[in-house]
């Protein structure tokens, strides 16, 4: 199966340390940076750190001006990979990846991922993920226990057992925490259910609902309308009949003073009794329309109502909305502090139940793990050997652990013994740079084809070795490159032949100043080249 991969195409360099203004072209495969002491080959690998999300120095920048810019440019050749940089929020089109770092002289640093601005956690995922440094380098992850795991992993062919188990064991530790909670509410579920009970009365009283808050302001305006045109008619009854000075009053004085001496005519007279009787009947109507059954005992219901809604929305700091879904939720918490009990019953034995399962896997796995890991152990031992460390022997132990982890039960142990009869070491506390990149560099031969890393950098692989050692070196590099690109930093002519691509770094002094150079040594120059470095 095709691995997917990124290559690293180019890197431009400006006003980097000694580079002004360099492109460095890289091809898929063996690629070999060499050049003299001095010259400039690890501040490749030192803008390469920048590009993987390593901090900024602004000491880099070059003297005399006010920013230093890399600038990576990967090829990617998988829809997968394509689909996890989507996925980071960085998608990009075609074949191209590009990282750019940009850092001032006033100190601060920028980062962009295919024209966005990102951070440096995003490029240390990145490169965590696809890219390995071998050598000086502190962050190696092969050195991680984790991924040695994985790498075993990886070797056994694990993959879909490992999948069921932390299926299983993710499911099992959210329960765990929902458990865990239960069981810390459930310490206070006494305390917590008085406060929830007093909360839940105060609200059952309104039973707060936007829609009886509306309809109650509307009846409130209503009977205030009513009211006012109640008071209207009682006054214009008053002016009407009711009072000493009303009209009908005034006009029984009017009757009685023209009567006593008989001043109308009988047709003024009849007119006269007329207009009492109309405005006798008005006044009979506006009484009938006075609304006798007062309003005042709704309204103050509605008024006291609609004021404990505004205490509440005060209390809460909440619209009437919120209101309803606080008073749902406490009623939710309720209930599940009534339950919880039964909860954490029901939680606890599907916990149980999960474990076993996970028990199980885990076993499945450790087992697997041991059978394999004396293969590998074997594998890598041979592959050493090959790299002139002849009294070397690699030993993978893997332990079991008492406690379920994200790994199952297994515990691994990436031991070394470098020279015969001198003990096993972990291959992390090994004191030889050299050592440490050759026996990283067997496992790469091991187990490069199926990891996820596309890009492995090595630098001081050639430390204390020449002759045989350094061809087979050499050897073992453009192996690994068959499935993965290689770049590495090499003084040697035997480990520069395998190469697929030779870079030369140069330095210059121009006008006072230092410049550095790279250019690719074509094929027609190659074989001088090769033998000029033998001669150095």
């Amino acid at each position: 199966m095709k691995k997917d991969k990124l290559n690293l195409k180019s890197l431009t360099l400006n006003n980097f340390a000694t580079f002004v203004n360099q492109e460095i072209n890289f091809t898929d495969g063996f690629n070999v940076i060499v050049g003299e002491t001095g010259s400039g080959k690890s501040l490749i690998l030192d803008a390469l750190q920048l590009v993987f999300g390593n901090r900024a120095d602004k000491k880099i920048i070059r003297k005399n001006e006010s920013f230093a810019t890399v600038e990576a440019v990967f090829v990617c050749n998988s829809d997968t990979i394509k689909e996890y940089f989507a996925q980071l929020g960085h998608p990009f089109s075609g074949d191209e990846i590009l990282i750019k770092r940009i850092i001032t002289s006033e100190g601060s640093s920028k980062a962009y991922l295919n024209f966005q601005q990102c951070s440096l956690q995003t490029l240390s995922t990145i490169s965590k993920r696809f890219i390995d440094l071998v050598g000086q380098f502190d962050n190696q992850k092969l050195l991680s226990e984790d991924y040695q795991m994985a790498l075993l992993d990886e070797y056994s062919k694990n993959t879909t057992l490992l999948t069921k188990y932390r299926d299983h064991f993710t499911k099992l530790q959210s329960l765990q925490e929902e458990l865990n909670t239960l069981i810390e509410k459930s310490k206070t579920k006494a305390q917590r259910k008085d406060y929830l009970e007093f909360q839940i009365s105060e609200l059952e009283k309104v039973n707060p609902s936007n829609d009886e808050e509306e309809q109650l302001i509307e009846l409130k305006n209503s009977i205030l309308d009513a009211q006012k045109k109640s008071e209207s008619f009682t006054e214009a009854n008053h002016i009407l009949s009711e009072s000493n000075s009303s009209i009908l009053s005034l006009l029984n004085k009017f009757e009685l003073q023209v009567n006593r001496y008989d001043l109308l005519s009988e047709v003024e007279s009849s007119q006269l009794i007329e207009a009492k009787e109309l405005l006798s009947e008005l006044s009979f109507n506006i009484s009938k329309k006075l609304n006798t059954d007062s309003d005042d005992s709704e309204l103050q219901d509605i008024i006291e109502k609609l004021d404990s809604y505004q205490k509440l929305k005060r209390k809460f700091n909440v619209t009437t909305s919120e209101l309803e879904s606080i008073y749902n939720n406490f009623l939710d918490e309720y209930q599940l502090l009534e339950n919880s009990d039964l909860e954490i019953k029901k939680i606890s034995e599907k916990i149980n139940s999960l474990k076993e399962k996970c028990w199980t896997f885990a076993h499945e796995l450790h087992s697997e793990r041991e059978s394999y890991s004396t293969k590998l152990s074997k594998e890598l031992t041979q592959k050493v050997k090959k790299l002139r460390m002849s009294g070397a022997t690699i030993a993978i132990e893997v332990q079991t652990t008492d406690e379920l982890s994200k790994n199952g039960i297994s515990k691994i142990e990436f031991n070394a013994e470098t020279n015969s009869g001198e003990g096993y070491y972990k291959v992390k506390d090994i004191a030889s740079g050299g050592e440490l990149s050759r026996i990283l560099l067997a496992l790469r031969q091991v187990l490069s084809k199926g990891d996820t890393v596309s890009v492995f950098l090595f630098d001081e692989i050639d430390t204390g070795i020449g002759g045989e050692t350094a061809i087979t070196i050499g050897k073992a590099l453009e192996e690994v490159s068959s499935a993965s690109q290689v770049i590495a930093i090499t003084h040697l002519p035997q480990i520069a032949k395998f190469s697929r691509t030779l870079i030369d770094v140069s330095k210059k002094q121009e006008k006072s100043r230092t410049f550095s150079y790279t250019s690719e040594i074509t094929q027609n120059n190659r074989e001088q080249y090769i033998r000029d470095m033998a001669q150095l």
